[in-house]
């Protein structure tokens, strides 16, 4: 674990505000756990921390041209595993969605480790030759892959997290120089592919509804935050997340917070993310290669984005999406794909050269 040593303040920073991230989900967890259930979850989420933090450790303990090399084949290995999901009774049916697999005792979200790879093919495919970005037809050609990729997690169906890879994956061509004149078709696209899957796909045009008519799960927890006041209940006093807020341990965790900690507690989440995406940012621009830095800010990028969406539907400032607040909702599937995924951009700044540097990272 040479390159450990090498992690400057921004890195620490960073891991810093994940640990504390993740024990505020843990308490909030357990307060908020029904009556009788309160071991069983404090066991199964310290379960799923544990699994993250031995995914950060496995991810920064391969060398930066391990992970480059071996994420085509995990890609095409979860691909066709989604597909037997769909099409054999592997995978486990809920809420209308074929989503997750049973192991044990745990349930995981296989489709969620896109927003591992993908970051890193991505990063490695545009920091590997410049000149693509310059090129209409190499885009082109990287969008057609994308949207195969894609495939079986629209049929599970999975809208949402296509839209966080598609939302990250301009960003990432943005931070590379892609010129913006290709990053405008972007708009256009993602507004047709939003009006196709509300078309297609009935749980997508009821969630737009209930954008412009709340539903039940948003006023409650709209509730929650006006029950907590400033200083909230306190922790274990709370009583909306019994059942009264639907999805009140994963999705919806963030008005659990609200009710107990209050606005006090919120705007310390809020801060810790805010925290996590300056030290990001701040230690992409540290890196020593153009791998490094795009991958850093393209982890950076998606673990942000996702608590900034999350943070905003309980608000009704967006449409409702199954997304977890990273790190702090309870489940496993999220925090094992951004813990790898964090690893894995730490390695990458910090990682001390062994070999000359390809002209291609010069620029």
């Amino acid at each position: 674990m040479e390159a450990l040593k090498r992690i400057n303040p921004a890195g620490h920073g960073m891991l810093a505000c994940v640990i504390a991230l993740a024990v505020a989900g843990l308490v909030t967890a357990v307060s908020a756990a029904p009556p009788g259930e309160v071991w069983f979850v404090l066991a199964r989420q310290c379960a799923f921390l544990g699994l993250g933090v031995a995914c950060f450790l496995a991810a920064f303990t391969l060398s930066t041209e391990a992970s480059r090399r071996l994420v085509r084949p995990a890609i095409v290995f979860l691909f066709f595993f989604l597909i037997l999901m769909l099409t054999t009774g592997l995978g486990h049916t809920a809420n209308s969605a074929t989503r997750w697999v049973q192991i044990g005792p745990l349930t995981l979200q296989p489709s969620i480790l896109f927003q591992c790879f993908w970051p890193i093919a991505l990063a490695s495919w545009v920091s590997r030759d410049p000149l693509r970005l310059q090129s209409p037809k190499a885009i082109t050609k990287l969008g057609l892959v994308f949207m195969v990729m894609m495939f079986p997690v629209l049929m599970q169906p999975d809208l949402g997290s296509v839209i966080i890879l598609i939302v990250v994956s301009g960003f990432t061509f943005l931070f590379a120089g892609t010129p913006l004149r290709f990053l405008y078709v972007l708009v256009p696209i993602l507004i047709l592919f939003m009006w196709s899957a509300s078309m297609f796909f009935p749980h997508v045009s009821s969630r737009l509804s209930y954008w412009e008519q709340p539903s039940q799960q948003v006023l409650r927890g709209e509730e929650a935050f006006v029950a907590g006041g400033l200083t909230g209940v306190g922790p274990g006093n709370g009583v909306l997340g019994f059942g009264f807020i639907p999805e009140s341990g994963t999705d919806f965790i963030f008005p659990i917070v609200a009710e107990e900690w209050g606005l006090i507690g919120s705007v310390t989440i809020w801060s810790l993310f805010l925290a996590f995406t300056l030290f990001g940012f701040r230690a992409a621009r540290q890196s020593e290669t153009r791998y490094g830095i795009i991958l850093m800010a393209t982890a950076t990028l998606m673990i942000s984005f996702q608590a900034a969406y999350n943070m905003a539907m309980v608000l009704q400032l967006v449409p409702v999406k199954g997304l977890p607040l990273p790190f702090v909702s309870r489940g496993g599937s999220s925090i094992i794909a951004l813990s790898a995924l964090l690893g894995v951009a730490l390695k990458a700044v910090y990682e001390g050269r062994r070999r000359p540097t390809p002209v291609t990272e010069l620029f």
